[in-house]
């Protein structure tokens, strides 16, 4: 039993080098504005549901910051996702074009429509989708017949592109909107983690003279781990009032007449409610803010990284201007072991998606084209600790971690 005061300290002090370095997250929310004042507006208004004045005061201001002429706001990212699709005329047994390695939600809201995913590789100067190879499959896969376009080797018709624009970056609009005004097909942007990015100069759901407004639809997601989150939510931006009108129709249950519950087709409980539009009001006010903090997180993780030949860091994409969602890294070494062992230190870093054609809901029947350098970034690529919060001093602790792990 320890009894004397010099003991005592002496076993503090060393308990207290034992202490491990508490987690740094991946990337959290960071709750540092109205978010607390405009949640307690609601509680006491009672307006706590899919109805009231933070949900249209939300779709208000973000088609505002985004570009875009409406937005409507959804109970997830996923769900503007299955909206969009439907909206836009995906049919089942039909393919949908999108990236091969990706997170599982856009390829999940496809088969919700019934379609497949048509899987097309990353291009390894971006780590967007592939824009040369999802040409070269539109020209050499695929035949025109009866005013559709059919992919030659599963024989099914293609319904829509769906690009999703990967870790904070833009994939190459304007190009895939020419190819989808080539081949007649609507386009769908998956902006889940870019909000806050521009493309050209352009904010994410601007219009573009490229594509017409009434078949292209660009949703983006407000996650727990976005960069503006309303705890769970999505929505989908657009510059068709049609369009807008049939997103907010279908995500209310389609009723026509509310008095009477009257609902004039199958419809969707989707609408994002007055509390978690009021926490998304709050942190889209910070928005600028936490984009230059994710810029200023890149810049240090580039210091940090600059003499290490055996790290390659995430290329910015040629037209874009990132919001670096989530720094991502490639060694040649292989990532889950490297992962595994920097998050036993209390680092929490993370592979990339497996590829979608390696999961057992789009194994039997998805096509895949030419995917190799998908298969390369699965195996190699370590996304870091990204919050908007994290310090600079967390970040060197990260950076020189996976450092001495390379030397191992």
């Amino acid at each position: 039993m320890l009894s004397e005061r010099g003991t005592l300290r002496e076993f503090r002090e060393i308990a207290m080098k034992a202490i491990i370095r508490p987690t740094i997250p991946l990337s959290e929310p960071k709750l540092a504005g109205n978010e607390w004042a405009y949640i307690k507006e609601c509680l006491d208004t009672n307006w706590v549901s899919y109805q009231g004045p933070f949900v249209e005061r939300f779709e208000k201001e973000l088609a505002s910051r985004c570009g875009s002429g409406f937005a409507v706001a959804t109970s997830s990212g996923t769900a503007a996702l299955h909206l969009a699709l439907e909206i836009l005329g995906v049919e089942p047994d039909s393919e949908v074009l999108m990236p091969a390695i990706t997170f599982v939600a856009p390829a999940n809201a496809v088969r919700y429509c019934g379609a497949w995913p048509t899987l097309i590789d990353i291009a390894a100067d971006d780590w967007q989708i592939d824009v040369q190879k999802l040409a070269d499959f539109l020209e050499k896969r695929c035949i025109p017949r009866n005013g559709s376009l059919y992919n030659t080797q599963t024989g099914r018709r293609i319904s829509a592109l769906l690009p999703v624009n990967l870790l904070g970056d833009i994939c190459d609009v304007d190009a895939i909107c020419t190819l989808a005004t080539q081949y007649g097909l609507p386009l769908i942007e998956d902006a889940a983690e870019c909000l806050g990015a521009k493309y050209k100069g352009r904010n994410i759901a601007a219009p573009t003279e490229a594509i017409d407004n009434s078949t292209r639809i660009v949703i983006t997601s407000f996650n727990g781990n976005k960069i503006v989150t309303t705890g769970g939510g999505g929505a989908l931006l657009m510059n068709d009032a049609n369009l807008a009108q049939r997103a907010k129709h279908l995500s209310t249950t389609a009723k026509s007449k509310a008095l009477e519950f009257y609902h004039d087709e199958v419809g969707y409980n989707y609408r994002l409610t007055n509390i978690a539009a009021a926490l998304g009001v709050a942190q889209l006010e910070q928005l600028d803010t936490f984009v230059a903090d994710k810029k200023r997180i890149a810049h240090q993780y580039v210091k940090a990284f600059k003499q290490e030949s055996r790290i390659t860091l995430h290329a910015k994409s040629r037209y874009g201007d990132p919001i670096y969602w989530l720094n991502t890294i490639t060694t040649e070494k292989l990532a889950l072991p490297i992962i595994m062992r920097v998050n036993d230190v209390g680092i929490m870093c993370r592979p990339l998606w497996t590829p979608l054609a390696l999961l057992p809901a789009f194994q039997e029947r998805s096509y895949s084209y030419e995917c190799n350098f998908a298969q390369y970034l699965w195996k190699h690529a370590i996304s870091l600790p990204s919050s908007v919060g994290i310090s600079d001093a967390d970040i060197d602790y990260v950076a020189s971690t996976l450092q001495g792990e390379l030397q191992t």
